[in-house]
């Protein structure tokens, strides 16, 4: 499986862009994927300096209906010809509200065009679990199970008839695809918490064990305590290659890789690597 990173907050290689968002093509013998879509063309851009096609996608998972991982979709230079897939409730319209209470809009830029813009006939929402490809599935419906990554202050926000209503982030999934190995398991940003995403993934699997994690975790700005309880969570998967990145934050992804050592990969914009899928 080949794994290369086409938009991501940060970048090290020459000519490339980085920007807050995350894009990842991921190719099997079998498929080719992209995980989210940055929130520009971006992802377009770093794809041709490296040398990737874009053409022949299998398919296009939106891990959430924020605009840093959707926003690119439309600049696809021929739109999408194959399935996006995502939740319904992406479509749902968010917002954020800063320390001052004021609010932002982060939802997905182009959904009020959604009907009548080219991709409009590529839409495909998902349920709980479901099988997208053979050994391919896409993991939704994820609520915080683990105590210590319950939300004390939760920002995000959905309008709904002029009214603001706490947004719980029904509408994140996850992408896992199975190999001989184990299960590789992709999270967006994991708001519900990363060890919950786990817990979702280990339920809904039962007796697979997971060999590959490369998620957002949103730990940036979080405290040393919740960061390392993430840690020695992560610890007990026994995960043979850890890719954190986006909004993990540059000092917990640093405490990761200092906890993890060479299981623990860090990864820019324009970055790939190969995970072995079988034995």
């Amino acid at each position: 499986m080949k794994i290369t990173i086409l938009t991501e907050n940060t970048v090290s290689r020459r000519g490339l862009l980085a920007e807050h968002g995350l894009s990842v093509l991921v190719e099997t013998g079998a498929r080719r994927l992209l995980f989210d879509t940055g929130q520009s063309g971006v992802f377009v851009r770093n794809a041709g300096k490296l040398g990737v096609g874009l053409e022949g996608l299998d398919g296009i998972v939106l891990s959430h209906g924020h605009y840093d991982h959707t926003g690119g979709l439309p600049e696809l230079p021929a739109g999408p010809d194959c399935p996006v897939f995502l939740r319904e409730k992406a479509l749902e319209d968010k917002w954020c509200l800063d320390k001052a209470g004021q609010a932002r809009c982060i939802g997905i830029p182009w959904r009020e065009e959604r009907k009548s813009c080219r991709m409009a006939g590529t839409l495909t929402f998902t349920a709980e679990k479901e099988e997208i490809f053979p050994d391919i599935y896409v993991l939704g419906d994820i609520s915080p199970t683990v105590p210590e990554e319950a939300m004390a202050d939760n920002p995000f926000r959905i309008r709904r008839d002029g009214r603001f209503v706490p947004d719980r982030m029904e509408d994140e999934q996850l992408l896992i695809l199975r190999t001989a190995r184990g299960l590789a398991v992709f999270a967006g940003c994991a708001h519900a918490g990363i060890l919950s995403c786990m817990e979702k993934v280990r339920t809904s699997f039962p007796g697979e064990t997971c060999c590959f994690l490369l998620a957002g975790m949103h730990l940036r700005g979080c405290g040393e305590e919740r960061v390392n309880a993430v840690i020695e969570g992560l610890k007990r998967y026994e995960i043979s290659c850890l890719v954190p990145l986006h909004c993990t934050g540059t000092l917990a992804a640093a405490r990761m890789k200092m906890a993890f050592g060479r299981s623990c990969l860090m990864a820019e914009a324009g970055k790939s690597f190969h995970i072995p899928e079988e034995e």
